[in-house]
């Protein structure tokens, strides 16, 4: 007997990243499949099921919807707004220096979380992750970024506009080289990374927002993005960012007036909104 699944129904029928059979209603808010337990395959490198067989009412942390149904309503879980300091921030960056931005505003996002238990590992540690296993919110910054970066060498801040990739907001942070260079200052950061710290982290370095190992192992991979002027994506371990879970984490070089690297705009998948 066939089933359907509503677009808010966060099953695995309805997600973006599942591979079992299924189609659309004509009017896009139903996914039908032939019946309610089909199986299929998952995706989505950042879920807990990843290349494993889930049924169709199945559910994850890391569920996202089928564009259409996204396109009709559907979302994970509210509708964001727009972020005024991120916004007003990469669009005011005066040549040369990023300019500190406004007092944090409220910002609310929808990105899927994506939070997998595993056993304890060793040290605060960043492995490669291929771009399209990152999640569709990631996707999404990455290819804005690239878009605009084929119209010059590399982006500026100015140019990267929040409203492409607005389920991102709460997740990015904006940093900056300090001025001694021997660590990077945060001049933007969403809500839901500032809550993560559980302090301002605007104007403030690495080393006083994070643990040295932790500050230690953004910092290394913050210098090779701007060394090599070309994104990195990561799956980052025992960070006490997420005590006992991984996140996947986004990086994007910046230009200044004169084309050259100059900040970083970091993007983290992490839980909350």
């Amino acid at each position: 007997m066939s089933h359907a699944f509503a677009k808010d129904s966060r099953a695995c029928a309805a997600c973006t990243s599942w591979g079992g059979e299924r189609s659309m209603a004509p009017d896009n808010t139903l996914v039908h499949v032939a019946r309610y337990s089909v199986e299929g395959d998952c995706r989505t490198a950042s879920s807990q099921d990843y290349r494993k067989v889930t049924k169709a009412y199945h559910t994850c942390a890391a569920w996202a919807p089928l564009p259409m149904l996204k396109s009709h309503g559907a979302r994970p879980t509210r509708t964001p707004g727009h972020s005024a300091a991120m916004t007003g921030l990469l669009a005011g960056a005066p040549a040369g220096r990023l300019a500190e931005p406004p007092a944090p505003a409220s910002v609310v996002v929808t990105a899927a979380p994506v939070v997998v238990v595993e056993p304890p590992d060793t040290g605060c540690r960043s492995t490669p992750l291929e771009f399209d296993k990152a999640p569709p919110q990631a996707r999404v910054l990455y290819a804005h970024w690239h878009r605009v970066k084929q119209q010059r060498g590399m982006p500026m801040a100015r140019e990267m506009d929040t409203a492409r990739f607005r389920d991102c907001v709460g997740r990015i942070c904006l940093l900056e080289r300090a001025g001694d260079g021997g660590d990077f200052v945060y001049r933007a950061c969403g809500r839901t990374i500032q809550r993560r710290l559980d302090q301002r982290a605007v104007t403030r370095t690495l080393a006083a927002c994070h643990p040295s190992e932790a500050a230690g192992r953004l910092r290394a991979d913050l210098d090779a993005c701007l060394a090599q002027g070309r994104a990195l994506c990561h799956v980052v371990h025992n960070d006490p960012l997420v005590p006992g879970a991984r996140f996947i984490e986004l990086l994007l070089p910046l230009a200044d007036e004169a084309g050259r690297p100059a900040a970083v705009l970091a993007y983290r998948h992490v839980p909350g909104g």
